[in-house]
């Protein structure tokens, strides 16, 4: 059985290509600007630059991420050929059937979340199988093979985490992103209130404390509703940071959590209210947290370069950017921060240019590169400019960076630490620098 996807390279759409493989399937695919991907092939999963008909001839299974235009020359020749075509959340919700699931949604947080779950059912030798939208150390990417409960990042994109079935439903937090998908915020509440309501009979709910109101429905139907953060069912409370990490206390435990950032806290908080439904301990998952390595892109430390230290961050929105850049002020002490800044998508940045630039605004100089597209086409008038503009009104120091001159601005800048923040290209360009080894 040989199974094609297109748009291999995504992070949930490389980790489905391994777990393909780990089933036994024979895998390929392509991609518009394959990179990031290294796992895929040490799995022997070859990756074509680009799009073209020839590459699903005998293919039964196609694949295809949410980005890509369901009319392609690519998936019209396969559905032609007789294969079965699935977008990616359809083929998710196909291998999650008949397995215990633990679905983990949210604006942000989720893929933090779903690998320090991951993490913690590993070291507490349950063999979970994982599937986050991040690379975790030791597994293939995103992805952990395993015969236990499975975890799976749920993403609200395409409405795919309607369509994904579980037994137990996790929400990081709750925030407007993708109104492209829903048409309005009203819309957006809804969807999450389902997610929830969808969890099989006997299944547990976990909701931030200060949105306990997206389980309603669930708890109407006799669904376990569990709160994380302050004052709820699971809170890990900060001793304080400690170098790269923070001391907390959660239930009685005491524990390090070897990432840094209150956001982490968070994000730990979620993760330990699912497991206890799982059965497991707080004092349990504290200890076993310990040894978690982070994820990939989630204020990843990757070298030196210039004398600064640089880190490569995925924060996009600018709830996520203001989290991290108060992380990294909490981590690195008193060093001064620059940020090379990367907005996500014409859409978000109209939406959302001027928070973008008062998020700047917490580092002490910073760069804008242009807009990453992704899967949108540009809006007039809609561009970096619009950010750097918000960042100055804002009272921050900011200018607009093309890619070439990166390497000069990092140069330039008398900041001991810069970190690459986007969900594009930044983290790229941050690694074609010449790093020397931390």
């Amino acid at each position: 059985m040989r199974a094609h996807l297109v748009g291999i390279s995504g992070s949930g759409m490389s980790g489905l290509a391994a777990w393909l493989a780990a089933l036994g399937w024979e895998v390929d695919g392509c991609d518009r600007s394959p990179g990031g991907d290294r796992h895929l092939a040490e799995l022997g999963i070859e990756v074509e630059r680009g799009h073209s008909s020839g590459h699903v001839e005998g293919a039964s299974l196609v694949i295809h991420s949410a980005a890509v235009d369901t009319g392609c020359a690519e998936l019209e020749s396969a559905r032609k050929l007789g294969a079965r075509v699935l977008r990616r959340g359809e083929a998710l919700a196909d291998l999650c059937a008949g397995r215990r699931v633990l679905a983990v949604a949210g604006a942000h947080g989720k893929t933090t979340t779903t690998a320090i779950t991951g993490w913690i059912l590993q070291q507490l030798g349950l063999d979970p199988l994982v599937l986050a939208g991040g690379r975790v150390r030791g597994w293939q990417g995103g992805f952990r093979m395993g015969s236990g409960v499975a975890v799976i990042e749920a993403d609200e994109y395409d409405r795919a985490f309607l369509r994904l079935p579980h037994e137990l439903a996790a929400v990081t937090s709750y925030d407007l992103e993708h109104l492209e998908c829903y048409g309005g915020p009203d819309q957006l509440h809804t969807a999450f209130q389902i997610f929830l309501e969808l969890t099989a009979p006997g299944g547990s709910v976990v909701v931030p404390v200060e949105n306990r109101d997206l389980a309603h429905w669930a708890a109407r139907i006799g669904r376990r509703v569990l709160t994380a953060g302050p004052g709820g069912d699971c809170d890990c409370r900060s001793r304080g940071a400690s170098s790269w990490g923070e001391v907390f206390d959660a239930g009685g435990a005491t524990g390090l959590l070897p990432v840094p950032g209150l956001q982490n806290l968070r994000n730990l908080s979620t993760a330990m209210a699912a497991l206890s439904a799982l059965g497991v301990g707080t004092k349990e998952a504290a200890a076993a947290v310990r040894g978690f390595p982070g994820v990939g892109r989630r204020l990843e430390r990757l070298g030196r370069f210039a004398g600064r230290l640089i880190i490569s961050d995925y924060a996009h929105h600018p709830a996520e950017m203001t989290a991290s850049l108060e992380a990294l002020r909490r981590a690195c002490g008193g060093e001064s921060l620059a940020v090379v800044f990367e907005p996500h998508l014409y859409s978000r940045t109209a939406r959302l240019a001027g928070e973008m630039g008062t998020a700047l605004g917490l580092a002490d100089s910073s760069a804008v590169l242009p807009v990453f597209g992704a899967r949108e086409e540009p809006l007039a008038g809609v561009d970096s400019s619009l950010v750097v503009s918000a960042a100055r009104r804002a009272g921050a120091e900011c200018s607009a960076c093309p890619p070439e001159e990166v390497p000069g601005f990092v140069r330039s800048v008398s900041a001991g630490v810069v970190v690459f923040m986007g969900a594009g290209n930044s983290d790229s360009i941050a690694r074609s620098l010449p790093l020397e080894p931390l």
